[in-house]
């Protein structure tokens, strides 16, 4: 039981979050790992984190590109 209690925190640390910040910029996080940069850099990350994933095959670049992309776009 011990063990699947590490699991699910572990997979609750390494869950991605991005977020729209009172101030119009996007904030993502994973685990310990953040940034913080504004909206215009949102799609050239995602972009980059696609050929990323296109080059190494590494899971975790498609699923931050998704989660960027994810974010509800700026209310007018």
């Amino acid at each position: 039981m011990g063990e699947v209690k590490i699991r699910t925190k572990a997979m609750a640390i390494n869950k991605i979050e991005v977020e729209r910040l009172p101030n119009g910029q996007v904030s993502v996080r994973k685990g310990s790992w953040f940034d913080v940069f504004h909206e215009a850099r949102r799609e050239p990350w995602a972009t980059w984190y696609e050929q990323m994933h296109a080059e190494y095959g590494y899971a975790g670049y498609l699923e931050m590109a998704e989660a960027l992309r994810g974010l509800p776009p700026v209310a007018a």
